[in-house]
């Protein structure tokens, strides 16, 4: 509960655009005042001022969304840090805005969105050029290094988050929602439509992404077997987005209602008018639809895509929609199956009317606000026990599944660091959701489903055959089993679905590639769903330990080992660099969200007289820890079946 005495009240400046600003974030804030006036001292600047005194207040609290309404206040997080709340993980069309018409200072924030550091403190030898990025491309790392702390409305947002490599705190708030019941009558009225004539709504600025012409293409079926059946479009087109054209194409004129510039009132009468709304988003920047919380506090049935954000939602309050090849089948049966009946649009409305009242109206989120910035200002001196972000009890956690002075013991203290780390960095998951570790040792996959909360876990590893299913017992007796697929990951087709899997974590297998690594890339991402995300870790060939051993003038990784009999011992096939590892990424089909790099065990320092002699010859020292960590997301972007860089073609 929020700290309600006077003598504890935090003095907070809050900095956001307000009405009449055109941006979803106004509304929003606006919303939340009231409540949290009355948690907090709060200062609201819809403008930031010439002379602010920021001493005046314990926390500075910044709202943050991808538009150009929030670039001073963008710039001020920076000069000032305090708490983000980002109401999606992307502000790449914030950041355009703010860089146009200056392309290297773009492609600056491009290498330091990827990297985490500035383009002249990277390795310059072997760097690739890199070139604008898609609209999914996220945009914040920068806006983290300088926060104490963030808040977000999802999961998917929250682990976008940590995928950054932010160790900051982080509170995962509802946005919140207000309980209202205007007239709907009235705005049927209004559009003529009589009380039982079914009516489907689709409101807000219609981006390509709210998958407006193929909801158009589905309603044109639904008439088949509901001739009586509306649509509203409520919101102004987007300029990629010719809906006028793709109504009359459609021959659909009489059947749907372009209603641009509504105010805030006539908005919510027409949302209140619906049977059901529409609220696609394929691909998904993560944010939380805030007509679909409207929609939710009126009692409304909304049809959501499965994916983003909208996977906190249970099932009972909205129905969700596959962003697959299926999408539009699925969503004309769950149309027929919505209308047929009344009382099944009424039960889910009520459920979500329901989930409001418990979960997120304005006044809780406000109060969870306050807690949330009271612990930032008066933090804990160690993070929850069981945070992921809690190296600590990862690493206890983990070697419960090891027996003491084992193989598996020692190969576990050797990659601790690197191990820890590949958890941080992979999205949390549900009991819905599949992910597949290649290379599995057996050494993270129990965390995979009781730490992560994967549902569905799968392993591969090299060989041949079927599968093997493996068990291993932790030192309390808990059992984990995961079957575990045998093949040759660069030469045969997996042996799983297309867009089945939500995450592939690839460890340590691209060094002992030999034939066709493009391959492998391939096969990843034909087995992920759309937006899901690949997590890869492989040694550094240009790490501080390859660069000592070579000024020590030792070899500076393993090698092939020759045997007396003729054989070898096979060791790597190639390494590659962090920035090769970028590129790697793009020709394969994926949106780098994250390349770092990391020690693999606790044991590693560095020499003085190594980083020293770096620093004098005017080599410098970043991005050279021992494993690369890069984090992909599918995308719908060209890709290069044979980059030259790799392949001799």
């Amino acid at each position: 509960m929020a700290l309600s005495d006077a003598a504890n009240r935090l003095r907070v400046a809050m900095f956001t655009p307000l009405p009449p600003a055109h941006t979803g974030t106004a509304d929003y804030a606006a919303a939340l005042i009231p409540g949290l006036q009355k948690q907090v001292d709060l200062e609201v600047f819809a403008t930031v001022p010439r002379n602010l005194s920021v001493d005046r207040f314990d926390v500075l609290l910044y709202q943050i969304a991808n538009n150009p309404h929030h670039a001073d206040v963008y710039d001020l997080a920076l000069r000032h840090p305090g708490v983000v709340v980002l109401h999606e993980p992307n502000i790449h069309e914030l950041m355009r805005g703010m860089v146009a018409h200056r392309q290297e200072d773009y492609l600056a924030e491009v290498v330091y969105e990827i990297y985490g550091e500035e383009a002249s403190k990277l390795p310059e030898r072997g760097r690739r050029k890199l070139g604008p990025q898609p609209r999914v491309f996220t945009m914040i790392k920068r806006l983290l290094t300088r926060s104490r702390g963030a808040i977000v409305h999802s999961r998917f947002t929250e682990g976008q988050i940590r995928m950054k490599g932010f160790t900051g705190p982080i509170a995962r708030i509802p946005h919140g929602a207000s309980l209202q019941m205007p007239d709907g009558a009235a705005y049927r009225r209004r559009l003529r439509i009589a009380p039982e004539r079914p009516l489907i709504g689709m409101f807000g600025y219609m981006r390509p992404a709210k998958q407006v012409c193929e909801c158009l293409a589905v309603f044109k079926l639904l008439l088949e077997s509901h001739p009586d059946a509306r649509l509203i479009i409520v919101g102004e087109p987007h300029p990629e987005v010719p809906v006028e054209q793709h109504i009359a194409a459609l021959h659909l004129e009489g059947k749907v209602d372009i209603l641009v510039h509504q105010t805030i009132e006539d908005f919510d009468g027409y949302l209140s008018a619906c049977d059901i709304v529409l609220n696609l988003r394929w691909p998904t920047f993560g944010e939380t639809s805030g007509t679909m919380m409207r929609a939710f506090g009126m009692g409304k049935t909304v049809v959501v895509s499965d994916i983003g954000s909208s996977r906190d939602l249970d099932d009972h309050i909205c129905v969700r929609i596959p962003c697959d090849q299926y999408q539009n089948r699925v969503l004309l049966q769950s149309l027929e199956w919505l209308l047929s009946d009344r009382s099944i649009t009424a039960t889910i409305g009520r459920n979500a009317r329901d989930w409001v009242v418990r979960a997120c109206t304005w006044e809780k989120t406000a109060a969870m606000y306050a807690d949330f910035l009271h612990s930032v200002v008066h933090p804990q001196p160690a993070p929850p026990p069981g945070d992921i972000n809690n190296s600590g009890h990862l690493h206890r956690y983990l070697r419960r599944w090891v027996e003491n002075e084992s193989e598996s013991a020692n190969f576990l203290e050797e990659n601790i660091n690197r191990l820890t780390r590949t958890l941080q960095l992979i999205p949390p998951g549900t009991q819905d959701d599949h992910i597949l570790e290649m290379g599995c040792y057996m050494q993270i996959t129990p965390a995979l489903n009781r730490i992560l909360g994967y549902g569905n876990v799968r392993g591969c590893y090299l060989g041949s055959g079927d599968a093997d299913e493996k068990t291993v017992t932790s030192i309390e007796g808990e059992c984990f089993t995961c079957v575990i697929d045998l093949f040759d990951a660069e030469r045969v087709k997996f042996p799983y679905p297309t867009n089945h899997f939500d995450t592939v974590v690839c460890g340590q297998i691209l060094e002992h590639l030999r034939h066709d690594p493009i391959a492998m890339m391939s096969e990843i991402y034909r087995i992920l769903k759309p937006g899901g995300f690949l997590v890869l870790t492989t040694p550094n060939a240009i790490s501080m330990n390859a660069l000592t051993a070579i000024l020590c003038g030792t070899q500076p990784g393993p090698q092939v080992r020759f045997r007396s009999h003729g054989e070898t011992e096979p060791r790597y096939a190639r390494e590659y660099t962090p920035t090769e590892i970028s590129q790697l990424l793009v020709d394969a089909g994926f949106n780098i969200i994250n390349v770092e790099t990391g020690p693999n065990s606790l044991e590693c320092v560095h020499p003085s007289w190594a980083l020293e002699a770096a620093e004098r010859a005017g080599i410098t020292t970043k991005m050279r820890g021992d494993c690369i960590f890069a984090v992909g997301r599918k995308a719908e972007i060209s890709r290069n079946r044979y980059p030259e860089w790799l392949y001799d073609v």
